[in-house]
């Protein structure tokens, strides 16, 4: 029998999305292996295969990625030989990164990962629909919330420590 506590973290959104969200990189870690792919880096492709050519810091607002990481990541991915970054011709100071055919070879040899993770998921295109409406809606509305307003208001409202007694008997 569960004990309160593994039943209230069952019970519990955040663990929900957490625990979903480690097994689905899972699978698409085992998934992507052969090309040598984390999530990640499918992700920033997906964005530059879709654009032909984008800004990092644009990369970083959509992956909701500090800016340093994706300058990590694209480097790493640089260096594997999946993109190119190259400074715009009328701004020296901004830099377009775009695919190689290397990553053009890569997507189309995916093809098959969409229809894996639907089995996987075992979900109908309606709910995914559904789903995804619903983790945007959620998204959006936690990125709103004032996190530090509510710290600052529970941390005001708990009662102050006594100082310990430092008399001796």
């Amino acid at each position: 029998m569960p004990t309160t506590q593994s039943a209230t973290l069952e019970s519990s959104v955040c663990f929900a999305l957490y625990s979903s969200l480690q097994t689905t990189l899972g699978l698409y870690r085992e998934l992507l292996a052969p090309w040598g792919l984390t999530y990640q880096q499918l992700l920033v492709l997906a964005i530059v295969w879709e654009r032909g050519e984008v800004a990092p810091g644009v990369l970083a607002d959509e992956l909701c990625l500090d800016p340093s990481s994706v300058s990590g990541l694209l480097g790493r991915m640089e260096r594997a030989g999946l993109v190119r970054r190259e400074h715009d011709a009328a701004d020296r100071r901004a830099v377009r990164v775009t695919p190689t055919e290397r990553s053009l070879d890569i997507r189309a040899e995916l093809g098959h990962l969409e229809r894996c993770v639907t089995d996987a998921m075992q979900i109908t295109r309606a709910d995914a629909e559904t789903l995804v409406a619903s983790l945007h809606s959620l998204r959006t509305t936690v990125r709103a919330y004032d996190a530090r307003g509510a710290t600052a208001e529970a941390l005001a409202s708990r009662p102050i420590p006594s100082a310990p007694d430092t008399t001796e008997d």
